[in-house]
């Protein structure tokens, strides 16, 4: 083939003067360089558009579009009690969101405040479940999973709070620890009035580390509490999808397989 090529190129070239030969083959390797050049940025932004098309698929479901979407598949008097619910959630995230600094400060009343909220939308999602144990409707039933799934969301991120607290106090703990010993040796190590300040730096860390060893202790337990929690909401989660699943037929399986589709895709991004 090369030998074809070189025998055709030599016979042009015997032909025509060899400065209009080169203006020809440059004119034709800049026009394949513009056209490969041309393909690229066509494929690339095919390629974009396709990528941008996936992800407004992966966001079709428990985004505010689907939310919507189950609302109003309800009839009229339980949409209200519905929207109201999923308000109040979402004020309650916003809530976790905002307090996270006070827990820092031990609030109390505010940790306490995050704690009853999350108890009573716990009760009222059961109850809502609960109410209609003989007569369930699959549009209610995925509503109230929704609302489980965007509850155990919450309490997750509350407890992500603690533990990042949790982590801070000890950190600090053990900075303070390493302080404390380096102290100790130079009080050891020292006399009259170098000794007489190490101690007195001693005593100022050692106070610091009890008080924080006991909040470290105490965002400890309360870390445990919410993996607890957590997991109890989850659970629930998981029993309401499995029952929609069960006993909706047709309509259950699709649902299902969306949510599995959902879940794919987020840790598919991730």
């Amino acid at each position: 083939m090369m030998v074809v090529i070189r025998r055709i190129i030599s016979s042009i070239a015997e032909k025509i003067p060899m400065s209009i030969l080169f203006i020809s083959i440059s004119i034709v390797l800049v026009i394949v360089v513009i056209v490969a050049i041309s393909i690229h940025v066509h494929n690339k932004s095919k390629a974009g558009k396709r990528k941008k098309k996936v992800q407004r698929i992966r966001s079709g479901f428990g985004d505010s579009s689907y939310r919507s979407e189950i609302l109003n598949s309800l009839p009229a008097e339980q949409r209200l009690d519905f929207s109201n619910l999923y308000h109040r959630l979402d004020e309650l995230q916003s809530f976790i969101n905002q307090n996270k600094i006070q827990l820092e400060s031990l609030e109390s009343q505010k940790i306490s405040d995050i704690e009853k909220k999350i108890q009573d939308f716990t009760n009222q999602i059961r109850n809502q479940w609960n109410c209609l144990k003989n007569k369930r409707d699959f549009h209610h039933c995925i509503c109230i999973h929704y609302a489980s799934f965007t509850l155990a969301d919450s309490i997750k991120r509350q407890q992500e709070n603690i533990r990042d607290v949790y982590v801070k106090y000890k950190e600090e703990c053990d900075q303070l620890a390493r302080q404390i010993d380096f102290l100790n040796r130079q009080i050891a190590n020292s006399n009259g009035q170098k000794k007489y300040e190490y101690m007195q730096q001693h005593k100022v860390c050692c106070t610091r580390h009890q008080r924080l060893s006991t909040l470290k202790n105490v965002f400890a337990d309360r870390n445990t509490q919410y993996l607890q929690r957590v997991k109890e909401q989850n659970a629930y989660t998981k029993q309401c999808r499995e029952y929609i699943i069960r006993n909706f037929g047709e309509r259950g399986r699709i649902w299902g397989e969306r949510l599995k589709q959902r879940k794919a895709d987020l840790i598919g991004n991730s």
